[in-house]
């Protein structure tokens, strides 16, 4: 496709977001950080173009390579664009999946029938969400992370890298389940959880804390 994408952020998540997109088919995306220092540089042959803020309003199709949910938000909330969704052609997404706008799934990951993900999630390299799981707006499923059937996954929760859930569990808006956590129960919102069974830490901070 030449289609025109633009491309909010130019970090370690946006280059895999880049990738995403080029496997996908996208010829001609421009990426776009605060960072001046990397304004005219490429990133994957793929040119920095200027801020985000340049966007605002000009109903540009782009999707967010920034992996902190908290301030993918905020992006989407401020600039408004026409948010595309992307899969890798080696991910495989059940045809019953709904996907929502700005929603990025990455090589590897497997999404199963009638799962449904809102706006702007990140299914990251080789997840798996099985059958009727429901993911909501800007949370993050890490690498390795599993969830089994009827899992749900409220607004802005991170699933740390090769963490799991039981079926039927929920995790809570913006919570955070630490990497390689296990949850057999339930996740209440704002919480940090960790280990085997997961149990809570401390109140959620960090990237997926929202504001």
């Amino acid at each position: 496709m030449s289609e025109a994408v633009a491309l909010i952020g130019a970090g370690g998540h946006a280059k895999v977001v880049l990738s995403t997109l080029l496997e996908a088919g996208y010829s001609g995306v421009e990426l776009y950080d605060d960072d001046r220092s990397l304004w005219g540089t490429e990133i994957l042959g793929a040119r920095v173009a200027g801020a985000p803020a340049e966007l605002r309003g000009s109903g540009r199709r782009a999707v967010i390579g920034v992996g902190s949910n908290a301030a993918r938000a905020q992006i989407a909330r401020e600039l408004g664009l026409d948010w595309l969704t992307v899969v890798h052609p080696r991910a495989w997404v059940h045809a019953s999946v709904r996907l929502g706008p700005g929603t990025v799934v990455f090589a590897g990951a497997v999404v199963q029938p009638d799962a449904v993900l809102g706006c702007h999630v990140i299914v990251n390299t080789s997840a798996s969400i099985d059958h009727d799981c429901r993911v909501a707006d800007y949370a993050h499923l890490a690498p390795g992370v599993r969830l089994c059937g009827g899992v749900s996954v409220a607004e802005g929760a991170l699933l740390g890298v090769a963490s799991a859930a039981i079926p039927g569990t929920r995790v809570g808006a913006w919570a955070v389940v630490g990497a390689g956590a296990v949850c057999v129960g339930d996740v209440a919102e704002r919480t940090t959880v960790r280990g085997v069974p997961a149990r809570p830490v401390e109140p959620s901070r960090g990237s997926a804390g929202h504001p």
